[in-house]
Formats: structure tokens, sequence, C-alpha cells
């Protein structure tokens, strides 16, 4: 009974196993997969790194570049205020020649008109003495030389007037140069920028479609996890559960066999008692009268024939026909077992055992392996035999074959369901089920010959 439950808990743990397989390996990849992500995310923190020193060395560029604008525009500003004063320091200058040039006009005509030349020849003639003469003389000259002085400042005047207007154009052309060159810096740090902000942006997308990517794998680890820990705790749970169940019926198995020979015992007993009755009587028949008639003879006969009789069905009971039998029970029995129908079916599901007990309720439910329940029958008061009938449990020994067509279990054996026989060409058409089978839980039908075999009959 053991090694069946063990059998069973060996069988339930392959099908855990066979469930569990596809799960943890699809763990497996899950992990292989998120391995995989966290180098694409490894390689992509590398390239945003990149992308930030490129960023770093545009931000520096773009302050060289508006540390250059502000120095220009200083410049524009220091041009606009000198060009400036320049326009006031011409405008002075041109007064001032109209002014000179105006009185110079004048000067000349009163020459012409008055005649001043010979006005100082005559201041001359007309002097009293020497020194009035040089007085005069020198009267004279310092009005002739401030004229000439006045004439040169008036050239000079002229010329200032030149430069500055020269100087003025050079600082307009100066101005303008300067305003092209802060328009085309202007322009340069108008597309640095967008070209920065164009980075950021496929910066940003890159990194949070990995982080998008990283926490879906993120949550298909933990669903990994999460099945490969249901999977461990139902193998647990299976395991716990098939051990309870073996101790259950290793107990109930213990009680059915202590109650087996129990009543084996007292079917001996009441067979040998039996026996001896019979004997004793026989023998007081025969000695009481040499001389009864043949008609009370032969019913002293008769009467010790049933009792021979009956023993011999006592003897078959308790398994004289064993010998027969012998390759695959061991025990034979005859009459009435007893209804096992109420008990409910407590063997495994998937297993052989199980299947027959579904299809035919009246088996014991504490009958042990398959290769035991000829025995475990006979004890029970089935008739076990090789005789082959509809609607009996057939029983293959361990390691015995089935229909030369597979091995039962070399340590546990097999059962299955007797459907129909065929007299004529000694076959029997059985139903099973098994773990061996595309459907553990049966129906599985086969025909096979039906001789060898051993038979609980109802």
């Amino acid at each position: 009974m053991k090694n069946s439950l063990l059998s069973a808990l060996m069988v339930c743990s392959l099908t855990l196993t066979a469930v569990a397989a596809p799960a943890l390996a699809f763990a497996d990849s899950i992990d292989d997969q998120i391995e995989q992500q966290d180098q694409k995310i490894n390689s992509l923190k590398g390239q945003q790194a990149d992308a930030q020193s490129q960023i770093d060395s545009l931000e520096a560029e773009i302050e060289t570049v508006s540390a250059k604008v502000a120095s220009l525009e200083a410049k524009q500003v220091e041009l606009g205020q000198e060009a400036e004063k320049l326009q006031d320091k011409i405008a002075t200058l041109k007064l001032r020649i109209a002014k000179r040039e105006e009185a110079i006009q004048k000067q000349a005509r009163d020459v012409q008109v008055n005649g001043q030349s010979t006005n100082f020849i005559d201041a001359v003639l007309e002097a009293d003495s020497l020194t009035d003469v040089i007085g005069r003389v020198q009267a004279m000259t310092t009005i002739v030389n401030a004229n000439n002085d006045l004439v040169e400042q008036q050239k000079q005047d002229k010329q200032d007037v030149e430069d500055k207007v020269k100087e003025n154009e050079s600082k307009i052309q100066e101005v303008a140069a300067n305003q092209a060159e802060l328009s085309q810096q202007r322009d340069a740090i108008a597309a640095k920028q967008a070209d920065l902000n164009v980075l950021k942006a496929n910066l940003a997308a890159e990194q949070a479609t990995a982080e998008k990517d990283k926490d879906d794998l993120n949550k298909k680890k933990q669903e990994a996890e999460a099945e490969k820990a249901r999977i461990l705790k139902e193998q647990q749970e299976a395991a716990a559960a098939q051990k309870a169940e073996e101790e259950r019926q290793a107990a109930a198995l213990k009680e059915a066999q202590e109650a087996a020979a129990q009543s084996t015992e007292s079917t001996t007993e009441n067979t040998t008692a039996s026996t001896e009755t019979a004997t004793s009587s026989s023998s007081s028949n025969t000695s009481s009268s040499s001389n009864t008639s043949s008609s009370n003879s032969s019913s002293s006969s008769n009467a010790g024939s049933s009792n021979t009789g009956s023993s011999n069905s006592s003897s078959n009971n308790s398994g004289s026909n064993s010998s027969s039998n012998n390759d695959s029970t061991g025990s034979t029995s005859t009459g009435g077992g007893k209804d096992h129908s109420s008990s409910g079916n407590m063997y495994a599901w998937g297993q052989c055992t199980w299947y027959v007990k579904s299809r035919a309720p009246w088996v014991g439910t504490y009958w042990g392996n398959g290769a035991q329940w000829g025995a475990s029958a006979a004890a029970d008061g089935y008739t076990v035999n090789g005789t082959p009938a509809a609607g009996a449990v057939v029983v293959f020994a361990a390691g015995q074959s089935v229909g030369g067509v597979w091995t039962a279990d070399p340590t546990y054996g097999h059962v299955a369901y007797v459907e129909s026989y065929n007299p004529s060409n000694n076959t029997i058409t059985i139903s099973q089920g098994g773990m061996g089978f595309d459907s553990p839980g049966g129906p599985n039908t086969a025909t096979l010959s039906a001789s060898g075999y051993t038979y609980i009959h109802r």
C-alpha cells in the first residue's frame, strides 16, 4: 500500500514538475530578457553621458558667444556715443568756419572798397616821428598777422572738419560691421540653441523609452517570480497532501488487514470444526449397524459426500486454488464479497486503481497496489480465479505482459475492468486508467487474450 502511495506521490510530483517546467523556463527567459535590457540601459546611459558632455560643451560655447555679443553690444553703444560727440564737434567747427569765412570776406571787401593798403602807406608817411612810424608799423603788422592767423586757422579748421568727417564715416562703418557681426553671432547662437534643444528632446525621448522598457521587464520579472512561488507552493502543498493521504491510507489498510486476518482465522476455525463433525458422524453411522440396508448406506455416504463438498468449498475460500493462479495473486475465493460501494474512492486520481474503483464501486477502498488486489479481494470474500467474465476486475501481476503490448509496473502491477468477454476467440475487452495513457482518468480500452490473468468476480 505504501509503495502504491509513494508511486502516486511520484506521479503527482512528475505531473507538477511537467506543469512547472514551462513556467520555470519562461521565468528563465524573462531573466535573459532582463539581462539584455540591462545591457541596453547601460549602453543608453553611456550614450546619455556622451550627449550630456556635448550639451555641456555647447553650453560653454554659448556662454562664450554670449560674452562676445555682450562685448559687441557695449562697443556699439560706445561707438554710438562717440558718433554723437563727433557730430557735435563737426557742427561747432562748421559754425566757426562760417563766422570766420564771413569776417574774411568782409575784410576783403573793405580792402577792395576802401583801399586799406594805401592807408597803410599813408599812415607811415604821416607819422610825426620815427617812434610813431615804428608804432604804426607794428600796429599794422599785428593787424596783418592777425589776418594771416585767421586765414591759417580757417584752413586748419576746414582740415579738421574733413578729418572729423572721415573719422565719423569710419566709425559709422565700424558700427555697421559690428552690427553685422552681432547679427551673425546671434544667428549662430540661435542655431546652436536649436541643436541643443533637439539633442535634449531626443535624449529625453530615449531615456523615457528605456525606462518604460525597464519597467515593463521588471513587471514581467515580478510576475515570473510570483508564478515560480505559486508553483513551488503547489508542489509543497501536493507533497504534504500526498504524505497525509499516505499516512491515512496506511492506517486504514492496517485496520482492514487486521479485520481480514480475523475474518480468515474465524472462517478457518469454522471449517475445521465442520469437517471434524462430519467425520465423526460418518464413523458413528458405520459402526452402529453393519446390516444397514443399501438405502441407509447410500444415505450415509451422501451425507459424507455433502460434508466433503462443504469442506472443499471452505478450502477454496481459504485459498486452496491459489496454486492455479499463483502467478497473479496467490489467492482464490468463492462466494459473495463485502460491498464497498458506500466507502467512496480513496485512490489517487489518474491511477489504474482509481479508475477501476470508479468503474466498479463494489471493489475495496484499501486493497493496495494493483498486484495486491487478488489477495485483498479474496480476504474480503470475493471469488478470485482465472475465469474471464464481463463485469469482473482483471489483475495483472507485477511485470506481467498486458496483451503483449506493454508490461505492468514491475513493483505495483496493474488492474482493469472487463467490459466484455468473447468465448469464441477467448478475448476480453477492457477499460483502464493510468498516468501512462493519454487520458489518465480513462477510459482507455483494449482487446486482448483472456488467458493467463486473474479475475475478481462480484
